[in-house]
């Protein structure tokens, strides 16, 4: 495979890809902005500093860091993928520029890096886009991966073309990977060096309440698992709770989960449903305990330390393959919990009985976790910005 294969392949399917995206837009998991932006590159030609592109929440909520270390007379673009990502990005860095990040397609990478110029381009946790890669290349504007981490299903396939992915690995000026894990996934297909020096979804500002209440939340629930919380929720002893906080992944399903919860037996009066972003982590901080959704079905999980920064415990289930290196140092810590299966009795009892102790964290080792990480991420943003 070489890059005019890749781009036939993107030919012959883009009118599959240009349905697939209409077929969003009426499911309103795209808007006129992104459909246009994606599609067809709408937007003024600007000149930044850095361009740095975010996939979704996730990523977005890790580059606090960086984001403070750049200089400020330096113009920043953040490029995301998916709605929540942008609405988060518009309304959490205010002094940068937000777009959607249009679609690895030749032509429409050629017109977004003309129209968006910039001194330094910078992927976080993102998978290998061919021609933003070799377009970038050819005009000079350094690259760099920081917190790349690649799933096994693109492992697999990357692995299958091994002369082009090789290519493509030593376009990237420095590559830092999230975990060790991915620092040899990494190195087996660029064939080049790759560094590790922490995670940068650590970096997390510290909003450690003393005295918790007993409140309960389940964050970052997605629509496949609502039925599976719920019947958790209804086997947990509600004598001992005193709210139950529920944050859907994507916001414009709790209208959804309303529902319901509405034909549900838990008692209404103990349940709040959060349909807005940004909350996340003043809920963390007076909840006791965090359940971290995207766990309870073939996802992969979610980043559990927003909610571990902000003094709550963590459990999640058993798929967290996104975040395994993360889960196994916590689990080792004994900062959170993981169910090996779905068993909403089990679940539901092993959660009454951590609602009944007091002290659930050590409170001691969540700061040194993160502090020590935080001198890590140094090594990382300043290679970067003094390069």
């Amino acid at each position: 495979m070489n890059i005019l294969i890749y781009n036939l392949t993107h030919i012959i399917l883009f009118p599959f890809f240009l349905i697939f995206l209409i077929l969003r837009l009426f499911n309103k998991k795209e808007n006129s902005e992104s459909f246009f932006q994606k599609l067809f590159c709408k937007g003024d030609k600007n000149y930044y500093g850095y361009i740095i592109h975010v996939a979704s929440v996730g990523e977005l909520n890790s580059i606090n860091y960086l984001i403070q270390k750049i200089p400020q007379e330096k113009r920043i673009l953040i490029t995301c993928s998916t709605l929540s990502a942008h609405k988060l990005a518009s309304k959490k860095y205010k002094q940068c520029s937000v777009k959607y990040l249009p679609y690895d397609f030749y032509p429409l990478v050629r017109v977004f890096l003309a129209k968006n110029m910039t001194d330094k381009f910078i992927w976080i946790d993102s998978e290998i886009w061919p021609n933003y890669l070799r377009i970038l290349k050819s005009k000079k504007i350094p690259t760099y991966l920081i917190n790349g981490r690649i799933s096994e299903k693109s492992f697999r396939r990357w692995k299958m073309v091994t002369k082009f992915v090789k290519e493509l690995g030593s376009i990237y000026k420095i590559i830092y990977a999230s975990s060790l894990p991915a620092k040899e996934s990494f190195e087996i297909l660029f064939q080049r060096k790759i560094f590790y020096s922490g995670n940068l979804k650590y970096y997390q500002d510290l909003n450690i309440v003393k005295n918790i209440e007993n409140n309960l939340c389940f964050a970052s629930i997605h629509l496949k698992e609502f039925k599976d919380i719920l019947k958790i929720i209804e086997k947990i002893d509600f004598n001992i709770v005193e709210k139950i906080f529920l944050i859907p992944r994507h916001p414009h399903y709790a209208y959804e989960l309303n529902r319901k919860l509405l034909e549900s037996n838990i008692p209404k009066d103990k349940v709040v449903v959060f349909d807005s972003m940004g909350k996340n982590k003043n809920i963390h901080s007076i909840s006791k305990l965090s359940f971290i959704g995207g766990s309870l079905f073939n996802h992969g999980g979610q980043n559990p330390l927003e909610a571990l920064s902000c003094g709550s415990y963590v459990l999640t289930g058993p798929y967290t393959h996104n975040f395994s290196s993360i889960y196994e140092d916590l689990e080792e810590k004994k900062l959170c919990g993981v169910f090996k299966e779905i068993d909403h009795t089990l679940i539901a009892k092993s959660i009454s009985v951590m609602m009944s102790k007091k002290n659930l964290l050590d409170i001691n080792e969540v700061r040194i976790l993160f502090k020590k990480q935080s001198e890590d991420l140094n090594i990382i943003t300043n290679s970067i910005i003094n390069d």
